[in-house]
């Protein structure tokens, strides 16, 4: 099963009256197909009579093969056999193994002998760089421009205020930048516009990929990659939940669903050019008085 299968199955529709009416919904799983020996199909998820994939397999809803599209209720909770999930890839999980089908994480560039992956490397680069020589944004050769190429795995605004921080810096910040830069002998990049994003905090490459004696390789590393940033309670949380209650609240109106924010302290962090927890990430471009 292709690696496109998965991409399919992450927002299935259904709702087809006659195949020769109407043509299937392009994120649609495929039916009429006989499941793979690599999938594992549940009792409660019958096939039909020729053993193979159609409506009824996935939902539960009466005569959804005989309903309009935009009449059926993709709210309900019989809408996935076996529903409601907490997310819909737990409902894909219930035929297709969770551990064969897992996001690799792009930024372990480091086999287990901590060796160089160079493969890895190019799910974001044309051709892998060598780690050993120093490279710029002129000499690289990136898939797609750095300003974009995350948004392939990662959400605009993965974090608060992440949106606010892509944009073009004022002289004076710029200035901030380049003489953080040659303090701290550390990079921090900006896109080829001139404008900040992901890389100019974060670091992609894991550590020790790149000599850390080189401005490019140095990073926060203070817990394990596959461990990731983790957060702890904070007494703040209170007052931050306090301030943020009546937008919550609108925003839960409008949407029709429940929202709430959490103050939470960074514990470990990794994959950072300069530590955000005690400041110096904010401090490389701003300056704040007292």
């Amino acid at each position: 099963m292709s690696r496109i299968l998965i991409a399919v199955l992450l927002l299935p529709l259904c709702g087809v009256i006659n195949a020769d009416e109407i043509e299937m919904p392009p994120m649609h799983h495929l039916v009429e197909v006989k499941p793979s020996d690599q999938v594992s199909i549940p009792d409660e998820f019958k096939l039909d009579e020729k053993g193979q994939i159609n409506c009824k397999t996935c939902h539960g809803l009466k005569d959804i093969e005989k309903t309009a599209l935009e009449k059926v209720d993709r709210q309900a909770d019989n809408f996935f056999n076996g529903g409601p999930y907490p997310r819909l890839i737990d409902f894909c999980h219930r035929c297709h193994d969770k551990k064969t089908y897992a996001r690799p994480n792009i930024h372990q560039l480091l086999d287990k002998k901590g060796k160089h992956d160079k493969k890895a490397c190019e799910y974001c680069h044309l051709e892998a760089p060598d780690p050993e020589k120093r490279a710029d944004q002129q000499t690289i050769k990136l898939r797609l421009p750095v300003g974009i190429l995350c948004y392939g795995c990662h959400l605009r605004t993965p974090h608060l205020n992440a949106l606010n921080h892509q944009m073009k810096p004022d002289e004076t910040m710029v200035k901030q930048i380049k003489n953080s830069e040659e303090a701290l002998a550390v990079i921090l990049p900006l896109d080829k516009e001139g404008r900040i994003t992901c890389v100019t905090c974060h670091a992609p490459h894991q550590a020790g990929l790149i000599d850390k004696a080189q401005p490019a390789g140095k990073q926060v590393e203070d817990a394990a990659l596959k461990k990731g940033v983790s957060y702890q309670p904070h007494p703040w949380s209170t007052v931050f939940a306090e301030d943020k209650k009546d937008r919550l609240k609108e925003l839960a109106e409008v949407s029709g669903r429940p929202f709430s924010l959490a103050y939470q302290r960074i514990k470990t962090e990794v994959l950072l050019r300069l530590s955000a927890k005690d400041g110096a990430l904010c401090l490389a471009c701003h300056t704040f008085k007292d």
